[in-house]
């Protein structure tokens, strides 16, 4: 029931904002243009922490690595320390090109992003208050705004559409099935639902404001 209502969430989300003109823009605030590969390394390693005085990139020991298995890397934040944190054999296969990690390491400047220069902050301290049930649903929603923004950094809409008219949607080398699927939806369906969304919203304000006329 979680996953149905946090997917509805997120379909909601793509209704009334425009992911692909904010991966367009947060491309241009790390100085590249919409048609220009996203440097996941070098932004972590080096722009970040030009453009963000309490930003760290930290590499930690396998050793060390105190997060589950599944996870190759992370973002904290708080008031004053901003963190990505990855873990080193997946930083050094990032060193080497490997697509994986380096969506990795571009999926927590997506949150950093999501965060820091768009604003949009779902709290730790916010979400704790939440029960349980909600908790998941707001966790998996951030997440699935993450990977959309991620997604649409690491390729563009055009990329996406083309290679699924070619029958290529493998993407599995880098990224989930589950985190493709989303952006195909995504770029396939904006339009119409936002379309569809205001023009609801603009038959519903009509209506209630006939009711109000009628009223007086």
């Amino acid at each position: 029931m979680a996953d149905q209502i946090s997917v509805v969430g997120t379909v909601i989300l793509m209704m009334i904002v425009d992911f692909t003109k904010m991966a367009v823009e947060f491309k241009k605030f790390f100085g590249l243009d919409s048609s220009q590969t996203f440097p996941a390394l070098s932004i972590a390693e080096n722009k970040l922490c030009m453009a963000d005085n309490h930003f760290e990139f930290n590499v930690i020991a396998d050793s060390e690595w105190n997060c589950k298995e599944s996870v190759q890397a992370y973002y904290k934040h708080s008031e004053h320390h901003h963190e990505i944190g990855i873990k080193e054999s997946v930083y050094k296969k990032a060193c080497n090109g490997d697509k994986t990690a380096l969506v990795s390491i571009a999926h927590e400047i997506s949150h950093w992003g999501l965060i820091n220069y768009f604003n949009i902050n779902i709290g730790i301290k916010e979400i704790e208050k939440l029960d349980a049930f909600s908790r998941v649903i707001a966790m998996n929603i951030y997440e699935n705004i993450a990977d959309l923004l991620t997604t649409l950094l690491v390729f563009s809409e055009d990329e996406l559409l083309k290679a699924q008219s070619a029958g290529d949607t493998d993407f599995s080398s880098c990224m989930s099935e589950n985190q493709i699927s989303l952006a195909l939806f995504y770029c396939q369906n904006h339009e119409t639902l936002t379309e569809s969304f205001m023009k609801r919203i603009a038959s519903k304000i009509m209506a209630q404001n006939q009711q109000k006329w009628r009223i007086f």
